[in-house]
């Protein structure tokens, strides 16, 4: 069965693809992805991550980003469709109108070589 890139960066990063259900508890991370190239069989990737959390402090969305920053830094994930490279990247917390929101993003490089068959 194939999967698209898509499904698989939801099950590698435990993030929602573009927007989190409803009642989602926080924390939690959403991802987006755009591509920006593809050559030699390679396209590359800006995979920005988003955690979000309602906490009077950084520091639940730091440890979730932080967690999320091992698993991801220098991965390299095998399917049956594609090699995916995650590398780390800018990094910054971003002001929210709503004091009691946090949200820190990061924008990893993610390179995807298809398989050939």
């Amino acid at each position: 069965m194939s999967q698209s890139l898509k499904q698989v960066l939801e099950e590698l990063t435990g993030a929602y693809y573009e927007e989190a259900p409803k009642d989602t508890a926080y924390p939690y991370a959403v991802f987006s992805m755009r591509r920006i190239s593809e050559a030699d069989g390679r396209q590359s990737y800006s995979l920005e991550i988003n955690v979000w959390d309602q906490h009077a402090y950084y520091s639940r969305a730091e440890n979730m980003m932080d967690a999320l920053e091992k698993k991801l830094h220098r991965t390299n994930h095998l399917t049956g469709e594609y090699l995916i490279r995650i590398f780390k990247g800018a990094r910054q917390n971003v002001p929210d109108p709503d004091k009691s929101i946090k949200r820190i993003r990061e924008q990893f490089e993610l390179y995807v070589y298809e398989r050939e068959d």
